[in-house]
């Protein structure tokens, strides 16, 4: 009783010094951004208990808000208290269109008094914002590598970056790319990475184990803390010289985004410590589409000067060497010779190196073995080309040297390998027996000699009648008519099929129902395994995910009022809506909510199963 009576005396005495100040309502957001980027913009008032009236939002995709949030502070002076207050109304946006777009102001009603923001203008240009800024603010300032000017921050908690090794390669080159994605303190999930592959002007290979997971690392962009994890790396070939963009690649993902509900001034004496702000964060997913930025590569030509004759297109660091398995041989007898160029760089571009064999030698296609490895570094390893001849005459033979020739990009010159010659014995054989000796490869491709004369063929032969022709008959007609027949019929399958998959609305409305079991049956799996977040999550999935197929309507434009409206909107019961809104909200709060039974797992499961039944079966009534 004495602490409350001293607190209510200090607050007698002190507020008549309270501090009135004038009411400040601002907008603020980033002035140049890129398509494609995510940004906020934020509306700051220094009063609170206001009524905020959004703006009217065009030319941007609204990904979230308003998310408000309010912070206090006090200051006693002289026994004068000083009060700040600041309340913020955040929007997440998204800009996808080029062009210069102004947001109007916002209103805030408070005590009766209408006041307005300014208003923002904001400029969408292709490619890097953030470096088109920098440049413009420091054109004389020193320029940065190509590689550093890559990691400006967009100033967003999550963006996806793509880096190259080589800006400037010679044709056929090896240049590494790689696709990261950054997070500052912003959780990610479910990350679907399209396109990767897609590299219009290269030969490329994928260098990361696609079943490995992101292993994430800690880096410094802009003097902030990031987490970042690898999405793709991989090694592209350059096919033709001049200038080649390796265009954006985009990415969906789902942030979870902590959001503050409205709170009104806080009493520092008397209201409770958990009614902190601190304490009464929430978090809301918020779907994600990124897009990174694109890269130009001027590749150069391979130099005309010094171009050895029969040059095929390696470039890299290679070696050369060759064997044979016999050089004393017979007639018929064959012979194995092994060519293997082992190093860095295009190995599998490298054509079948040409081989001068002595004209009496019969040759067959080369088996080619490949025994390749990527890294981080790139492509390695080794490609081995067996080939396989035959001698058909007696004699001394001599096999020219093998030439190999390669561009090599460090010393800008080109080399040429060469393998030793190779002397062949070969003596007489049996001419009497037509077989062929053979070592070890492509056994299959040798042609028999010694068997020009064949038996005459012996057995139950089929006979016709003589004057009995095909062409002019029944059957003839028959078996010209059923191929068009079936042709037509395939032409007109393929395209309804095509015109069923257009349909883009109908192909998610027949898949919902498949897609939202497919969802049941993993949650099902970690109900077994007592995994009760995981189960709650896949439950949930399961549920607005039929809806966004059954209705065409983006995850992002889901919510429980549209889930009502929509289902109403097809003759849904009443009771089947209000059973599903049940089911979602039981999961939501499952999720977040710790200590939850887990023993409500298989009654949630059983009834999410019954409720898709019956609303796919009220859908089709």
């Amino acid at each position: 009783m004495k602490r409350l009576l001293l607190s209510a005396i200090m607050m007698i005495l002190i507020i008549p010094g309270f501090a009135a100040g004038e009411v400040q309502f601002t907008a603020s957001a980033r002035k140049l951004v890129s398509v494609g980027d995510r940004f906020q913009l934020t509306y700051t008032a220094n009063v609170s208990g206001g009524k905020f009236k959004a703006p009217s939002i065009e030319n941007f995709r609204v990904l979230s808000g308003p998310n408000i949030s309010t912070s206090q502070s006090y200051q006693v002076i002289n026994g004068r208290m000083t009060q700040s207050v600041s309340v913020s109304y955040v929007y997440y946006l998204q800009a996808y269109a080029e062009g210069t777009f102004k947001i109007p102001p916002a209103g805030l009603d408070h005590e009766g008094k209408e006041y307005q923001s300014n208003a923002v203008e904001i400029k969408v240009i292709q490619g890097n914002a953030q470096a088109s800024a920098a440049n413009a603010g420091n054109q004389g300032a020193q320029k940065a590598t190509a590689d550093q000017s890559q990691q400006q921050s967009t100033g967003d908690d999550v963006f996806l970056r793509t880096y190259v090794s080589n800006r400037n390669p010679y044709q056929g080159e090896q240049v590494i790319v790689t696709y990261k994605i950054y997070t500052a303190n912003v959780p990610i999930s479910e990350i679907d990475f399209q396109n990767s592959a897609s590299f219009p002007g290269f030969w490329a290979t994928n260098l990361l184990d696609t079943r490995q997971q992101i292993q994430p690392e800690e880096e410094v962009i802009d003097g902030r803390q990031f987490l970042s994890g690898t999405l793709y790396r991989g090694a592209l070939f350059p096919q033709k010289s001049g200038s080649i963009t390796i265009g954006p690649k985009k990415l969906n993902c789902t942030a979870q985004i902590r959001t503050e509900g409205v709170k009104r001034v806080r009493d520092p004496f008397f209201d409770s410590f958990f009614d902190d702000p601190f304490f009464n964060n929430r978090y809301k997913n918020v779907r994600l589409e990124l897009e990174s930025n694109a890269v130009n590569i001027n590749v150069k030509p391979l130099p005309v000067e010094g171009k050895p004759a029969g040059y095929s297109g390696a470039v890299g660091s290679f070696s050369l060497k060759g064997s044979v398995d016999n050089t004393e041989l017979k007639v018929n007898d064959a012979i194995t010779l092994k060519l293997e160029i082992s190093g860095s760089g295009n190995l599998e571009l490298i054509n079948t190196p040409d081989v001068n064999w002595p004209p009496d030698f019969e040759t067959y296609e080369p088996k080619v073995i490949n025994n390749l490895s990527t890294s981080n570094s790139g492509v390695s390893g080794s490609r081995t080309f067996e080939f396989l001849a035959i001698p058909r005459s007696a004699g001394d033979f001599t096999l020219d040297p093998i030439e190999l020739s390669y561009f090599d990009p460090r010393s800008e010159t080109y080399k040429k390998l060469k393998t030793e010659a190779f002397h062949f014995k070969v003596e007489k054989g049996d001419q009497s027996n037509g077989t062929v000796s053979y070592s070890s490869v492509a056994q299959e491709d040798i042609m028999y000699i010694g068997q020009d004369i064949r038996y005459i063929k012996t057995g139950n032969i089929v006979l016709s009648s003589r004057g009995y022709y095909l062409f002019n008959s029944a059957l003839f007609y028959i078996l010209i008519a059923v191929p068009i027949v079936l042709l037509l019929i395939t032409i007109i399958i393929i395209k309804s099929n095509r015109k069923k998959r257009r349909n883009v609305a109908l192909v998610r409305n027949r898949k919902a129902t498949r897609v939202a079991r497919k969802n049941l049956k993993k949650a099902k799996e970690f109900m077994r395994s007592q995994q009760q977040e995981e189960f709650y999550t896949e439950i949930s999935r399961a549920l607005w995910g039929y809806l966004s197929d059954k209705f065409n309507i983006p995850l992002s434009g889901l919510s429980m009022d549209s889930v009502s409206k929509h289902l109403a909107s097809r003759q849904v019961s009443d009771d089947s809506i209000a059973k599903f809104i049940e089911v979602l909200n039981n999961c939501e709060f499952a999720r977040f909510a710790p200590g939850e039974s887990k023993g409500r797992m298989n009654e949630i499961y059983n009834e999410s199963i019954l409720l898709i039944s019956k609303i796919e079966s009220e859908l089709k009534a």
